[in-house]
């Protein structure tokens, strides 16, 4: 069975659960997905070259504390 399929099967099987069940599915399913090593891309999938990258690195480096800021651990989860 194919991935899609998988998923297929357990939206049908969530939509006659209640919700607290939902919740508990959710949680689980975030439990596993953080777990997951992250998975980065290499610059040449970027369309990156090194000096682009370093660049890049340097130009983002005034964003550092924003981005380590108490609280900002949630925003990495909706993407990662």
């Amino acid at each position: 069975m194919s991935t899609r399929e998988y998923a297929e099967q357990i939206v049908d099987s969530l939509l006659i659960l209640p919700e607290e069940k939902i919740r508990e599915v959710f949680d689980f399913v975030t439990f596993l997905k953080e777990r997951l090593p992250r998975q980065g891309i290499t610059l040449e999938q970027a369309g990156l070259t090194r000096e682009q990258a370093v660049n890049l690195r340097a130009r983002l480096k005034t964003f550092e504390d924003d981005w380590n800021a108490p609280g900002m651990e949630a925003y990495d989860k909706l993407y990662f």
